[in-house]
């Protein structure tokens, strides 16, 4: 069974891409409400309940919803827009949810498992299944399925930069040993480099399908990502621009020689090496969202500001910097 795993997703407008193959997983990045809940974050992706009707557009088989902007605009506007999904499109299998973990997909006497989950941050709900409970419930559901794959949401300290950390890398290393058969994950909001291990694909950020948000504005890659399908153990890779496949073969190639230039060095990734090629980015980026944020409420923002400060990433970070090409 021919499966394509692609990046992240703003339902904003009607889009109907050529896809590769009829079973489709993608990642719906934000909360659909009429009415927002104040939040802290410098940025939100909300959008109005009007934008529901784009969602069946996309033509997916299944959506997570385990990433750090569901609760954009509250709690109890999740739980009313994971209503509405499910009644507007019963055929679509919303996941990555504590009661859903996992979609679960058929096709010609084959079964394929598909687990959603969402790192530690300061946006996971309660409802959305953490990455934590990945590794057991690989092993718990393998022997119902002829593949399970993992469609995690992760890697925020390198959020916009093409390095996946050396944690993500030691965590899909486990997921595969535990029993999946590929790791294809989102967050980043550009792609970044991919491995095989054990013969078992890992990328470690599919960047955007579809992600028109103030933020991406800022940065450049944030148009561009990729579709990957996978059938039979084969892996194809295909470059995707706001949601419509790239065909231009001078651009598919320049594109690849990118994949290949951000991945080589992943053979011998090192904690200092990570730390060095995204620590003066991660710090630019963060400040300029802590100022955005304490200028919306400096009395709640500045403790949480400080303690940012003293992080430990936030010291590797500000000591690499010193030491970056």
């Amino acid at each position: 069974m021919a499966i394509v795993f692609s990046g992240d997703w703003l339902p904003t407008k009607d889009i109907k891409p050529a896809w590769p193959c009829e079973v489709r997983v993608g990642n719906i990045e934000c909360a659909i409400a009429d009415s927002v809940e104040s939040s802290g974050k410098a940025y939100t992706s909300v959008l109005p309940m009007s934008c529901t009707e784009y969602v069946g557009a996309g033509m997916f088989t299944a959506l997570s919803l385990a990433n750090n902007h569901v609760y954009d605009a509250g709690a109890l506007a999740f739980a009313e827009m994971r209503l509405r999904l499910h009644e507007i499109y019963p055929n679509v299998q919303f996941f990555g949810t504590s009661d859903k973990p996992y979609a679960e997909i058929s096709d010609k006497g084959k079964s394929i498992a598909v687990i959603a989950s969402l790192e530690r941050c300061r946006s996971r709900g309660l409802d959305i299944f953490r990455e934590e409970g990945v590794e057991s419930l690989i092993s718990d559901i393998r022997g119902r399925f002829d593949c399970v794959y993992v469609y995690p949401h992760w890697g925020k300290e390198g959020e916009y930069t093409r390095w996946p950390s050396p944690r993500q890398r030691k965590l899909a290393r486990r997921w595969i040993d535990a029993g999946a058969d590929g790791v294809f994950g989102s967050h980043s909001h550009v792609f970044q480099g991919r491995e095989f291990y054990k013969g078992r694909p890992i990328y470690y950020s599919l960047g955007n399908f579809y992600f028109p948000h103030p933020e991406n504005k800022l940065y450049e890659g944030t148009d561009v990502g990729l579709f990957v399908e996978i059938d039979k153990g084969e892996v194809e890779e295909r470059f995707v621009r706001n949601g419509l496949i790239i065909e231009d073969a001078v651009e598919i190639k320049d594109l690849g020689g990118v994949i290949e230039s951000i991945s080589e060095p992943l053979k011998h990734w090192t904690t200092w090496r990570w730390a060095r090629a995204v620590g003066p980015f991660n710090l630019k980026k963060n400040s300029a969202s802590w100022k955005i944020r304490l200028k919306k409420s400096f009395v709640k923002t500045l403790p949480k500001y400080l303690v940012w400060q003293i992080l430990p990433n936030t010291l590797l970070f500000r000591v690499a910097s010193l030491f970056a090409k």
